[in-house]
């Protein structure tokens, strides 16, 4: 556990250090696998998949709020839809602006979660998300979470959508309407992640809340739990039982990664538990505290040895004289009486 505990505190050191030029790395690598995956799924405008493009607007959203990331990202997909589809990228339009609005107007600042769920589903892991939101925001995470599980399943109802127009007549454009409004609002498969989701994210929240030890550990396994359990019903009621295997293997591996991501992030030490008791004018307080788990990384002396061999010089602490010059003169004086 000690090694662990020293390679912790060596991660965390670094990344303080130089977070001012890790943050905005990680950003720019993130929009890039962003901005990748959209001229995937719904690349239909070559200009827009053009290196510099991609690149340009990777490195405005490593400088900028993920709400900016976010916007761009509804931006382009519009128009990879409109190069294809005018009639289809009106309803779009719509959708995605109530989603943007919705969005910006309660949680401005987790733009992140709602692009990392369309790159999760790609992974087969997007349960790790809301056990890891659970964790560390509150319930008010199930907005982003809700509106990357809509987004994704839009990106599958656009596809289809767009190899189905075959003129611009007035009966295509209904059927086409149609055809997206009932994919949508009729998706059972959509429907059903939101809910497990969100159970997921409020079991992990308020588990992780509570007093008792080991309460995140909990919570993460938790959260698991729920991801297994409501993904398999969920699956059974759709005849999905083909996709229930890389379920579990998918929870298994999520609630791993959230397990390491809170080794690094915080260490409880339940060994050295303290409870403490005290009053005010209106309270008696009762007060758990619970130590964080930290190790003083061992310090490394650098020596420097001369060449000839003969002296030898120490780098690790500088050589301090304590004698005091004025006590040498006072003996001196003292000789001379």
């Amino acid at each position: 556990m000690l090694p662990l505990l020293e390679l912790r505190e060596r991660v965390k050191n670094f990344y303080q250090r130089y977070d001012m030029y890790i943050l905005p790395v990680l950003k720019f690598i993130f929009a890039l696998i962003v901005f990748n995956i959209i001229n995937k799924e719904i690349g239909y405008d070559a200009k827009l998949k053009s290196l510099p493009i991609v690149l340009g607007v990777s490195l405005l959203s490593a400088f900028t709020p993920s709400a900016v990331m976010v916007l761009l990202s509804a931006v382009i997909s519009i128009f990879h839809i409109y190069s294809v589809s005018p009639i289809l990228s009106i309803m779009i339009i719509v959708i995605l602006l109530i989603l943007y609005l919705l969005f910006v107007r309660y949680t401005p600042k987790q733009g992140y979660v709602l692009l990392a769920i369309p790159i999760l589903f790609r992974l087969k892991i997007p349960y790790m998300l809301p056990i890891l939101l659970g964790l560390t925001s509150t319930p008010v995470a199930i907005i982003p979470t809700a509106c990357g599980v809509i987004i994704y399943f839009l990106i599958q109802i656009i596809k289809t959508a767009v190899t189905m127009q075959t003129s611009i007549s007035v009966e295509d454009i209904l059927q086409l309407y149609t055809y997206v409004v009932d994919s949508f609002i009729g998706n059972r498969q959509m429907i059903m992640t939101l809910v497990v989701f969100s159970l997921i994210i409020l079991v992990t929240y308020f588990i992780r809340k509570m007093s008792f030890n080991y309460a995140f550990e909990i919570s993460i396994l938790a959260g698991g739990i729920i991801s297994i359990l409501g993904f398999l019903i969920s699956f059974l009621l759709l005849n999905k039982t083909n996709q229930i295997l890389s379920m579990i293997i998918g929870s298994i591996v999520s609630t791993g990664i959230v397990y390491i991501i809170h080794f690094f992030r915080l260490t409880l030490d339940y060994s050295r538990v303290e409870h403490a008791t005290f009053e005010d004018d209106v309270y008696y307080y009762y007060v758990k505290a619970v130590p964080k788990a930290t190790v003083t990384l061992s310090e490394v002396n650098i020596r420097h040895y001369n060449v000839k061999g003969t002296k030898r010089r120490e780098f690790s602490e500088p050589d301090t004289d304590d004698t005091d010059p004025y006590d040498y003169e006072e003996s001196e004086e003292n000789e001379d009486n």
